[in-house]
């Protein structure tokens, strides 16, 4: 019985674009390998250090948060009540030079009130309470314009925050602190390690930013009555920040 299978399977020319294919693929696979070890000798020749900055600023404006509470049996009179006093409030607070864009209504809630008698809930009436937000630049004035505001209907004032305006100018003043900080230490270790330090490949600010609260003292805790109006101390503001920067080796 005669073979018919052919000596040769694949004809020349099919054979070599063959080769010339599987040439390719492994040429391809050659690249990609070097390239991902090329990224990985780039990865471990890095060296990361860390340091911290401070900044320490004077505070030169406050927050207070000044509350209308009003109570009535009826919801409308206590929202007439607590707007006719707030009223009053703002029209006070503005021509003591607070400026319009630094008041703002910060709350402002109507809710039942209920008291319990003989175990059964009673109705005691509704409890309005409206806050007006106030920045004040003018440090010297904050007593005064509390002590004004109590006497205008305020009968809750929150607590009094010293801030700086422009916190941001003292952020990037520990920024460049701490980037300072961390570049001395990257070089000492350079200098007694013989470490050659390239360009810097990354930077990551580390957080959280902290803040020291100033102190604030009272002359006296009765505001509106009282005869002395509270006297403020100013006391520092303090924002720390870390940063990482990562080094190429050479």
């Amino acid at each position: 019985m005669e073979n018919n299978i052919p000596h040769k399977i694949f004809p020349k020319g099919l054979k070599l674009i063959l080769l010339i294919l599987l040439s390719f693929f492994f040429l391809v696979l050659t690249v990609s390998k070097g390239i991902e070890i090329k990224d990985k000798l780039r990865i471990k020749g890095t060296i990361t250090f860390s340091g911290q900055g401070k900044a320490i600023g004077v505070p030169d404006v406050a927050l207070v948060s000044l509350s209308v509470i009003t109570e009535n049996m009826e919801a409308k009179k206590a929202m007439d009540e607590s707007a006719k006093a707030m009223n009053e409030v703002i029209k006070f607070v503005k021509e003591y030079g607070i400026d319009e864009k630094d008041i703002k209504t910060s709350q402002y809630s109507l809710s039942p009130q209920y008291d319990w008698i003989e175990g059964k809930r009673v109705f005691r009436g509704y409890q309005l309470t409206s806050t007006l937000a106030v920045k004040i630049r003018n440090l010297e004035k904050i007593g005064e314009i509390i002590d004004g505001a109590v006497s205008k209907g305020v009968n809750q004032v929150g607590d009094i925050q010293l801030t700086i305006d422009d916190l941001e100018k003292l952020k990037e003043e520990a920024r460049t602190k701490a980037i300072e900080n961390t570049k001395e230490k990257a070089e000492s270790v350079a200098r007694n390690t013989g470490l050659k330090l390239g360009d810097i490949v990354n930077f990551t600010e580390e957080g959280p930013v902290s803040y020291s609260l100033p102190l604030l003292y009272e002359k006296t805790a009765g505001l509106g009555g009282g005869e002395v109006t509270p006297e403020i101390e100013k006391g520092t503001l303090e924002i720390s920040l870390n940063v990482s920067l990562t080094f190429e080796l050479r």
